[in-house]
């Protein structure tokens, strides 16, 4: 009593959509990983008690076919009536697991992020399956002959086909509302892609590869929408389910929601490879444009570059072959070689322009240095923000995130 082909289809959705969000330069698209499975209380609550049911199920089905084989071998009244007992275990777990499978999915479409998703009303249509096993439930417990069993067990079989079969109906809509959005979200992100390379254009740079990618991206797109739209023509006939997303034609339904299946399964595939796609183009891309590396930690941080670093805690800072500007806080200890000129500003910070190297070291100091060719080499406990465009390596304990290129 499984459906997991929905939630693998989900989580590869969301993993594009964790890879669109890393071009933040240019679109913000809302990449929560838990857009989907969002944990509310409620939802918390009716899956602890859905794994609960399914181990208690898992153990009586265990006892009833133990149960079964004891039958078949001895054939005798005490293994009758124990089978007997094992079989109505056996079936009224069932229906408590099926119960609390049902509470799961009724958590999930009631989700404030899905509601309106769904063009019919899901909730009561669960409500209705639980109050079918709840029936059922009854008749199981005044069951006493192998025949009441079986007419128990069909009927019971016959009810789960259905809610299987409505799962992953609801699941595939709420799936199809999601690849419509992120499609929407790409859309606008092609759109930025182009007003950055004419931007880098008005730069006078180089934009062939970058055009080249953008094309490959968008023809990507374009497969994952033809593939789409083929998914969303499934949706409107809807065989096998009623209007109101009931099963009507178990055979149709089988199919149909296969279909469906491999039809978004396709799409989810063509976007995940337009997303390397991006993620390609961000790589060139940030190669083109002026970035940003922030290092905070304990070690020792080389950089390179043109642009502006600005360093601060307790560190040793050593400079070299710049041709630019250093700021440094009064409380900092500053040696510097070759002519140049040096003035305290009227914050008490102290100015130097002119000189072809430096040491500055102290406690709790800042050091801004802009300019081009910026030499560093920092170390202590600290952090530096590098905006601009080089390279940069770390040793020891820091963490970094940015975007200058990092060597290896």
């Amino acid at each position: 009593m499984k459906n997991k082909n929905k939630f693998s289809i989900l989580t590869s959705l969301i993993a594009v959509l964790f890879i669109l969000s890393m071009f933040s330069g240019i679109a913000a698209a809302q990449t929560p990983k838990e857009q989907y499975e969002k944990a509310t209380e409620q939802y918390r609550n009716t899956k602890a008690k859905y794994e609960d049911t399914k181990d208690k199920f898992e153990k009586a089905k265990e006892e009833f076919e133990k149960a079964n084989r004891q039958f078949r071998e001895g054939k005798d009244n005490k293994s009758k009536e124990e089978l007997i007992l094992k079989t109505k275990d056996y079936l009224e777990k069932a229906i408590d697991h099926s119960i609390s499978n049902l509470n799961v999915m009724k958590s999930r479409v009631e989700n404030s992020e899905n509601k309106g998703v769904l063009p019919f009303d899901a909730s009561k249509n669960i409500d209705a399956h639980v109050a079918q096993l709840e029936q059922l439930r009854t008749k199981v417990e005044k069951a006493s002959t192998t025949a009441e069993f079986k007419d128990a067990y069909t009927e019971l079989k016959d009810l789960w086909v259905k809610i299987r079969l409505e799962t992953r109906y609801y699941y595939a809509i709420v799936l199809n509302h999601r690849i419509d959005n992120f499609i929407t979200k790409a859309d606008n992100v092609s759109a930025k892609i182009d007003a950055e390379i004419q931007k880098l254009k008005s730069q006078g740079k180089d934009t062939t590869k970058l055009e080249e990618m953008a094309a490959s991206f968008n023809n990507l797109m374009k497969e994952a929408k033809d593939s789409q739209q083929k998914t969303s023509d499934l949706f409107v006939s809807h065989n096998g389910f009623s209007s109101d997303g009931i099963v009507t034609d178990n055979k149709a339904a089988e199919t149909f929601v296969k279909q469906v299946d491999n039809s978004q399964k396709d799409t989810v595939k063509k976007l995940k490879d337009a997303s390397k796609k991006l993620l390609d183009f961000v790589k060139d891309w940030r190669k083109e444009s002026s970035g940003k590396v922030v290092v905070r930690g304990t070690g020792t941080l080389a950089a390179n570059g043109s642009g502006r670093a600005v360093i601060e805690g307790n560190v040793t800072v050593t400079l070299s072959g710049i041709n630019g500007t250093l700021k440094v806080s009064s409380n900092a200890d500053v040696t510097t070689d070759g002519t140049g000129t040096k003035e305290i500003l009227g914050n008490g910070e102290v100015k130097y322009q002119g000189f072809g190297s430096a040491t500055i070291k102290g406690e709790n100091i800042r050091i801004e240095i802009s300019g081009n060719n910026i030499n560093l080499t920092a170390t202590g406990t600290g952090s530096a923000v590098l905006s601009g465009k080089g390279t940069y390596k770390t040793e020891k304990d820091y963490s970094v995130s940015g975007e200058w290129k990092k060597e290896e």
